[in-house]
């Protein structure tokens, strides 16, 4: 295990994770919110598209059941049964209920929809006290949990956040927890539900009706707030606290997550509401989302260190996966290759949420921030081995072909060159003496002829004296 990672650490060449940030543009700047505290998340990065007064520490009222109904869900099964307890039905005057009667028993996954929906304040101390044995337990779970996800300004001192001093988030921690708990596929469902019936129960045969408190899914004393892409969230008030708000939104390909606290009466044209739709429409024209998860494993696992027919490395066996719907938020004027990618591996393999061994984090930045990125899992259990039965015929007959072939034959290529050489010397030395004898031959017989020529012309002078003398 730690030589894969060493070899993955070496591929990269660097290492290293920046804490989320704003990745914000100057049309941000002129948004004008009631909220003294606000932020927008991406639901699958985290990525940070807008701020303010994140790190502020405000009381969250009712947006706390998130956490809440996302730790029971964790810690529980839908099929539980919840028997509730006068202790557990002990709230406030005026406290949202659903008037559950003291020896009621309900299922969990009612008692979800009853906090999450009509944030009932009584489901929370119920669920509290079936899974934990007390709600102090169950409040310590919470803050636990909050460490956990990363929060560092959240104390938990209820389950259901009715005001206590001691009780306080912030917009960052509370986007952290938000985001976590949509992650889950069960809280996601039930957020998004507008109408849901109780059945009937040993305390009401008549069941209890559920109608989402969110004014954005559900169009109720305030129709104009509904917002066409909202698919779940959690409100929240008490007097001190003043308004709160949790909402998800989906467009396209992107899931938004905004937390929104303490804003005015939704009365006003400035609330919670407004302020979160103008948060949300921003975003969604403003950023465009590029999935990374298919680039990513690629890279990962085609390295030139493993051959094609790795039972570990290629796109069918890899081990190497990141989470299906990563991708990076990057404002839509700048693309992908204009980011920084970073790798950072795990001292010891962590396990996710989900179960997955995570060994490391792939992380995209812009403008040295983050806008994107996955955990990096390593998948042990049900991977191919060349002692598996798997049809290996493909790779065994390649290695046989390559072990079969003759070695390159140095010593006769070496030997036939050198003669060819030696041949090449050779002819070309014979042609040389060649046009040399020709040469010395063109010589003698010109010689021959001037010789020729001269024993001509001595006779023929001899001759002509002679005659001459004769006639003397």
């Amino acid at each position: 295990m730690k030589k894969k990672i060493g070899i993955l650490f070496f591929l990269f060449m660097t290492a290293g994770i920046l804490a989320p940030g704003p990745v914000r543009s100057a049309q941000a700047k002129n948004l004008q919110l009631a909220a003294e505290s606000a932020i927008v998340m991406d639901v699958q990065s985290g990525t940070v598209l807008y701020e303010k007064n994140i790190n502020k520490k405000q009381y969250p009222a009712s947006i706390t059941k998130v956490m809440t109904a996302m730790l029971a869900i964790e810690n529980s099964t839908m099929d539980e049964t919840v028997t509730y307890s006068p202790q557990a039905l002990q709230l406030e005057s005026g406290a949202s209920n659903i008037n559950i009667k003291a020896g009621e028993k309900i299922s969990m996954e009612d008692s979800l929809y009853a906090i999450l929906l009509m944030s009932a304040n009584e489901g929370c101390n119920g669920v509290a006290e079936h899974i934990a044995g007390s709600t102090e337990n169950y409040v310590n779970m919470m803050n636990e949990r909050a460490k956990e996800l990363g929060c560092t300004g959240t104390h938990f001192a209820n389950t259901n956040g009715l005001w206590l001093k001691n009780h306080y988030t912030t917009a960052h921690d509370m986007g952290l927890i938000a985001r976590a708990a949509f992650k889950n596929p069960d809280f996601a469902k039930i957020t998004g539900t507008k109408r849901y019936n109780i059945g009937r129960t040993n305390k009401a045969k008549d069941g209890h009706a559920l109608v989402n408190h969110h004014g954005m899914l559900v169009a109720g004393n305030y129709p104009q707030y509904v917002y066409e892409y909202c698919v779940g969230g959690k409100t929240g008030y008490t007097l001190k606290c003043r308004y709160t708000l949790v909402t998800y939104a989906k467009k396209d390909d992107m899931t938004l997550v905004s937390v929104i606290l303490r804003s005015e009466a939704p009365w006003n044209d400035l609330n919670e509401y407004s302020d979160t739709i103008k948060l949300m429409n921003y975003c969604f024209e403003n950023y465009k989302r590029y999935p990374i998860q298919e680039s990513s494993v690629k890279e990962l696992s085609g390295s030139a260190f493993f051959t094609r027919f790795s039972p570990y490395f290629n796109d069918k066996y890899s081990s190497l996966t990141i989470d299906e719907d990563a991708g990076v938020l990057l404002p839509k004027d700048v693309s992908l290759d204009q980011t920084e990618k970073k790798v950072e591996f795990y001292d010891a393999p962590r396990t996710s949420p989900d179960g997955k061994n995570a060994i490391g984090r792939i992380v995209y930045t812009y403008d040295g921030k983050e806008v994107g990125g996955s955990e990096i899992y390593y998948k042990n259990a049900g991977l191919p081995t060349l002692n598996d039965s798997i049809d290996m015929s493909e790779w065994f007959d390649d290695a046989v072909e390559k072990a079969s072939r003759d070695p390159f034959p140095w010593k006769k290529v070496a030997v036939v060159v050198i003669l060819i050489l030696v041949a090449g010397f050779a002819v070309s030395y014979i042609i040389q003496q060649m046009r040399l004898g020709r040469e010395q031959r063109e010589r003698r017989n010109r010689y021959k002829k001037v010789q020729k020529n001269r024993r001509r012309s001595r006779k023929y002078d001899r001759n002509r004296y002679y005659k001459n003398y004769k006639r003397r």
